[in-house]
């Protein structure tokens, strides 16, 4: 029970915390004011109010479209993830901060909805079937503060390589984390029969194996897959170079658009 807790946090509660650990990175706390606590305290009740709906409402989806309902509502709420994660990235510098506000609300809503739906649904259910309540009870405080520790941990690490080494680190970090989330819709849509799961690239399982600590934390950050097939590589590869591509040509433009001015 103890172990399922943790790996419960590790695979459901902690991309939120690392997610709000990268968006707190393209909202400086310096910057906050009263309309911006005003704003995250309207956003924390309906995230909390959309988890919980969502949460009692997953059966039901698994129901619709001959059962796989829930595999193809998850697979378009990963690709909203990374388009709006990708709408972040490319409008980062632009001074327009209810733009980037109103992107980072909506990516923090969905993913918080599903992971915190799945989490508070499985949880109920350990509970409910629990008979060692004090190995859950320490199993959600090892859990909730090994998640809390990496998000802090990535924070404070991102935030030096930004202001020491790489200006736009982190902006580049959450653009991965988001291919990560789409990597896990493509998986789920393979799960289907909606893709093709294609011919297998590589296995690195004897490397680092995805059921391992490691392997759980690369799969929440990076939708790390031992067994690639090619649709795994392409769709990571044009997830990765369309954003950065529209961002040079945008930043080009600005130039020349300065220079001509």
């Amino acid at each position: 029970m103890l172990i399922n807790t943790v790996l419960l946090f590790l695979q459901n509660a902690l991309p939120i915390f690392i997610v709000s650990s990268l968006l707190l990175l393209q909202f400086p706390l310096n910057k906050l004011n009263m309309y911006s606590v005003k704003w995250f305290m309207l956003t924390l009740i309906i995230i909390t109010i959309s988890t919980l709906l969502l949460s009692q409402n997953l059966s039901y989806l698994s129901q619709q479209f001959d059962g796989k309902g829930l595999e193809l509502f998850l697979a378009l709420v990963s690709v909203l993830i990374y388009l709006f994660v990708a709408g972040l990235f490319m409008f980062n510098e632009q001074n327009n901060s209810r733009i980037k506000a109103n992107l980072g609300f909506i990516i923090l809503l969905l993913i918080t909805s599903v992971k915190g739906a799945y989490f508070i649904a499985y949880l109920s259910n350990y509970w409910s079937q629990a008979q060692h309540f004090e190995a859950m009870f320490l199993g959600i405080i090892l859990g909730g503060g090994i998640c809390v520790s990496i998000a802090i941990l990535f924070y404070f690490l991102l935030s030096f390589i930004n202001n020491n080494l790489a200006k736009n680190c982190s902006n580049y970090f959450i653009l991965l984390f988001a291919i990560g989330q789409l990597m896990h819709g493509v998986v789920l849509l393979q799960q289907v029969d909606i893709l093709s799961s294609g011919q297998q690239l590589w296995d690195s399982g004897h490397l680092i194996a995805e059921n391992s600590e490691v392997g759980q934390l690369l799969t929440v950050l990076f939708g790390y897959e031992t067994t690639p097939s090619t649709i795994h590589l392409i769709t990571f590869l044009i997830a990765f170079v369309i954003p950065i591509t529209l961002r040079k040509i945008k930043q080009l433009l600005l130039s020349a658009n300065g220079a001509q001015s």
